[in-house]
């Protein structure tokens, strides 16, 4: 810690196990209240969200691809973000991010108030979400 910084470095770090895929919490490593700053790996298959296709009442986010290739599954369809590109939801607009493809892709998430990421309203699953747009169920669960 230094005169009125804080660094840290995300090995230094534990991934939250309640999540899916790898994800850092590290708005509170750095002592930072305003806002939920999140880092996720995505392995090919997994998706950002326990929640799956959901949205925030009062929480507004902000996405970047630091690397790789994400899809972003929107209420008209979906899209793929990747690398260096950023993505913004207002609160009440749902979304979902996952990885249907064959390498990793690193995020970084930002929310904001940080109470408002609950509650949480999903409005549907991710195997439901998937066999709606594309006919297929996730082999996993």
């Amino acid at each position: 810690m230094g005169d009125g910084y804080h660094r840290v470095s995300l090995t230094d770090l534990e991934t939250n196990p309640e999540k899916p895929g790898r994800r850092w919490e590290v708005s509170p490593a750095l002592g930072v209240e305003d806002y939920n700053l999140n880092v996720a790996v995505l392995a090919p298959g997994e998706r950002l969200s326990q929640n799956a296709y959901h949205y925030h009442d009062d929480q507004e986010e902000v996405y970047y691809v630091v690397d790789g290739t994400v899809r972003v599954e929107v209420e008209d369809g979906s899209f793929d973000a990747a690398t260096d590109d950023a993505v913004r939801f207002e609160a009440g607009v749902p979304h979902l991010f996952h990885n249907p493809f064959d390498a990793p892709c690193k995020l970084v998430a930002i929310g904001s108030p940080p109470e408002g990421r609950y509650p949480v309203r999903q409005v549907r699953s991710y195997d439901d979400l998937l066999a709606e747009r594309y006919g297929e169920r996730r082999k996993n669960g």
